[in-house]
């Protein structure tokens, strides 16, 4: 340990030489503060725990003293005037770590959704921010609004084109083309869904089709619950 301690002492004393005749180690001692630090710390720790009248021991501390001595002034000198930036650029990959278990937690997302009596799924959903029901269909190609809830989430009626046709068991019905700025189904929130806008009275509910469900990562149907994820 005493060799150890010389070694420290001989290099801590050619930075202090190096550091008199040149203003470039001065400038980096920021990035070398909080090394510095801890090493100043377990030579605390080393001293507190070497007690002892042998002379080999009274010479270790007096060496460890004088290397604890230049790292808290390196430290303090570091540290002085840049103690925000030190910190943060010591505490980033701990941050990063944190945010990065977070996301991860955070993403994977799924809804469960009980069957109805009469066999259907009807989700609730939130569509440009307002809230409405929709009966799960995987048959049609996209969302399909009634006119109503279209004109509930602020879709200008005036501007739809009905040029869409589309076939039922009553006949033929033309829809409206037109683009949801986002559907949210309780965590599982897609952006940019196409969707059709019914005819008024001609839907007697709104559907959720496969241009929200195609995008999710899967849908199933086991029992009397359909799984949504994403």
């Amino acid at each position: 340990m005493l060799i150890v301690l010389l070694i420290v002492a001989a290099g801590l004393g050619g930075l202090i030489v190096t550091g008199i005749s040149t203003s470039d180690l001065w400038g980096a001692l920021p990035g070398f503060a909080v090394p510095a630090a801890v090493l100043a710390a377990l030579l605390a720790l080393y001293l507190a725990t070497h007690q002892g009248g042998h002379d080999e021991r009274r010479i270790s501390r007096a060496v460890a003293m004088l290397c604890l001595v230049c790292l808290i002034a390196f430290a303090a000198r570091g540290l002085h005037g840049n103690s925000p930036e030190v910190i943060a650029s010591f505490l980033a990959p701990l941050r990063s770590n944190s945010e990065s278990a977070a996301l991860t937690h955070d993403a994977p997302a799924s809804v469960r959704i009980r069957r109805r009596a009469d066999g259907s799924f009807l989700a609730n959903a939130e569509i440009n921010g307002e809230t409405m029901t929709l009966l799960i269909d995987s048959g049609a190609a996209t969302v399909v609004l009634r006119h109503s809830d279209a004109e509930k989430i602020g879709i200008d009626m005036r501007t739809l084109a009905y040029n869409t046709p589309l076939k039922t068991a009553n006949g033929t019905s033309y829809l409206a083309p037109t683009e949801l700025k986002s559907v949210r189904i309780g965590p599982i929130a897609l952006n940019d869904v196409e969707a059709l806008v019914a005819k008024p009275g001609t839907l007697n509910e709104s559907l959720l089709g496969m241009s929200f469900l195609r995008r999710l990562t899967s849908y199933q149907v086991a029992g009397d619950f359909a799984t949504l994820r994403r």
